[in-house]
């Protein structure tokens, strides 16, 4: 899936994984999945920008009463590239599913299963098994269908008017602003690496005028698009600027949308997802090894810039 490339670069060191991510996608829209408190876990990474929108559109919304969340260790094991575990030794247990690795809940949905596991991750509590792992349907399907447990905010968070305009705007942040870091370190050219990157920043720049005349993204309140956008506005000058090569600009550089990013990290549902110490040991240490080599050093930030 092209969502866990902006998950999984590791720099100087070409992967020999051959395993493939799947695709879990039961809906609730459907009937395949029961609107039901207290049914399902969500599995993520802290680190993950995919995994972070759901868990954060959960707390927002208040559905953090009806479904509770876990969290995987941010770094693989040394040698394995294609397993999480839920800590830092191999006996750790998710206090809920019983499993210690993310793998095992993918078998019992899958018995099959030898592919990579992926976060985000929702789970069945009652038969431990993944039923869905596509960011993109997580969002849509909770801010739509999980109303009679969401809070108030849930009528703004995704809006019926002008519905089509709003999935829009969402399929745009998706592809151009999300899938792009990921999209970018799979280019065959100068010239492919120069479009993605003018393409990257046309959007950055055209998101700090629209937020030099309103609040958030849609107007003056908080929606979904907020959500999708604050996940790579975070890990831009950390992460995506080294990494992916992203260097023509610092977020910075564009004031409506750097005062703009730092409003969201006070959000308390944005905050508890804003970890720099997870994203900054899953994208530089990467795995559990002792950090000998240069590109395995995690760099230092002032995260009090994002707190003034």
């Amino acid at each position: 899936m092209t969502e866990n490339l902006t998950c999984e670069f590791q720099p100087k060191q070409p992967t020999t994984v051959t395993q493939s991510t799947v695709t879990i996608d039961k809906r609730f829209s459907t009937n395949e999945l029961p609107v039901e408190a207290g049914r399902y876990r969500l599995i993520l990474g802290r680190f993950c920008p995919w995994a972070t929108q759901v868990a954060i559109e959960i707390d927002y919304l208040g559905l953090d009463q009806v479904i509770s969340k876990g969290v995987i260790y941010p770094l693989r094991r040394n040698g394995i590239q294609t397993d999480w575990w839920f800590g830092e030794r191999d006996d750790f247990a998710d206090p809920v599913l019983k499993t210690t690795r993310l793998s095992q809940n993918y078998q019992k949905a899958l018995p099959s299963f030898e592919g990579r596991s992926s976060v985000p991750a929702l789970v069945d509590i009652k038969t431990g098994k993944v039923v869905n792992n596509v960011t993109n349907t997580l969002l849509d399907e909770l801010a739509l269908k999980w109303g009679r447990y969401a809070n108030e905010k849930q009528i703004e968070f995704f809006p019926q008017t002008r519905i089509g305009e709003f999935k829009t705007a969402a399929a745009d942040i998706l592809e151009n602003i999300n899938r792009l870091p990921g999209k970018i370190t799979t280019v065959k050219s100068q010239a492919e690496y120069e479009k993605l990157v003018q393409i990257f920043f046309d959007h950055l720049a055209k998101f700090d005028q629209v937020l030099r005349q309103q609040k958030y993204l849609w107007g003056d309140k908080l929606t979904q698009l907020d959500v999708r956008l604050y996940v790579t506005l975070l890990r831009f000058d950390l992460v995506y600027y080294y990494q992916n090569k992203l260097s023509l600009h610092r977020l910075t550089d564009y004031p409506a949308l750097w005062a703009y990013a730092k409003r969201l990290a006070q959000i308390p549902a944005f905050k508890n997802y804003t970890d720099f110490e997870d994203i900054k040991k899953h994208f530089y240490q990467q795995d559990d090894r002792p950090i000998t080599t240069f590109e395995r050093v995690i760099p230092l930030l002032d995260e009090q810039k994002w707190l003034s």
